[in-house]
């Protein structure tokens, strides 16, 4: 009897090109595993592999069934998207998904305010869920987010399917306590040359970050060579790191903004050789899933915030 389950096992031994490694990756034995492809042999009356002390490779009835299963499961997985996002229409929910300064300092205003205007709805739910950028494109084509919200553009993690919008540039500023030799006695808007910048100890993000790639790539464009002393996975860990006086770093300018209004932080002009400022400048982009129409609650929630990114009317 052939079976979905035997049709998943199957693709991952193809993929694989190893029982043993299959079994791992789907936590089985692997006596399971030769028992599922030996039942899919018996069902089609033919070998679907070859095998040898160097692994198995898949036969000609092997290849044929790997197109169709990979077909088959790719349908079952775009029709349980098309349920879900049922679904949410029914209940009215929204899942959104974005990066870690996002998820903390805009988006959960943007979501107070939307629970606010709708709160007459009582079918109405609102997730949030952070994650990196890569996660964030994944999820929202496989259909886990509605909306995805991130920094920077998406270069290779570009998708066809993927719809995007550039809301609008965040600025990024070199950030210390307002307590280091640094920050100077009249207040923000004091300047940071390139060779007090390489002298710093700097407080990074974590080596997988986008933001860091980015930011590193743009500040060599200048000679500048970051001396990182620590590596945190969010602005706001980083920015705990400067109110304790462990060195200096590059922030947006709304994750430091209640602090730089306490006088607690600092925010520095960074200036080329010239005098010139160094413009730090991201934008904050929205994706969705292209081959899904929008919803009614995502038609909401982009009509909310086209309130404050007027260009957003086109999607409606």
């Amino acid at each position: 009897m052939i079976t979905l389950h035997k049709l998943k096992v199957f693709m991952t031994v193809v993929d694989r090109g190893s029982f043993n490694q299959a079994a791992q990756d789907l936590y089985m034995a692997q006596s399971a595993v030769s028992q599922h492809i030996a039942g899919l042999e018996a069902a089609l009356g033919t070998a679907l592999f070859e095998r040898s002390a160097r692994g198995v490779r898949t036969t000609a009835a092997g290849n044929v069934l790997y197109d169709y299963a990979r077909r088959m499961l790719a349908l079952l997985s775009e029709a349980e998207r098309a349920i879900m996002q049922i679904d949410r229409q029914q209940s009215f929910q929204l899942s959104v998904g974005a990066t870690p300064g996002i998820s903390v300092y805009l988006l959960p205003a943007w979501l107070q305010q939307f629970q606010q205007t709708h709160a007459q709805n009582d079918n109405l739910a609102v997730s949030m869920q952070t994650a990196l950028t890569f996660e964030i494109v994944r999820d929202v084509l496989n259909g886990r987010y509605d909306l995805g919200f991130l920094e920077g553009e998406l270069l290779e993690l570009d998708d066809e399917n993927l719809g995007r919008w550039r809301l609008f540039d965040l600025e990024y500023h070199v950030v210390t306590s307002a307590a280091h030799p640094l920050a100077a006695a009249n207040g923000n808007g004091a300047r940071i040359s390139i060779p007090d910048l390489n002298a710093q100890a700097f407080i990074n993000r974590q080596p997988a970050s986008r933001t860091r790639r980015w930011l590193e790539m743009r500040l060599a464009q200048h000679g500048i060579r970051l001396h990182t002393v620590a590596e945190l996975d969010s602005p706001g860990a980083i920015k705990y790191a400067l109110l304790n006086q462990m060195g200096v770093s590059i922030l947006p300018a709304y994750a430091v903004e209640r602090e730089t209004e306490r006088g607690e932080l600092r925010q520095l002009d960074l200036v080329d050789e010239n005098g010139g400022d160094i413009s730090l400048k991201r934008p904050l982009m929205m994706v969705w899933n292209k081959r899904q129409p929008f919803s009614a609650i995502q038609r909401a929630f982009i009509g909310m915030l086209a309130s404050e990114v007027p260009s957003l009317q086109i999607l409606l």
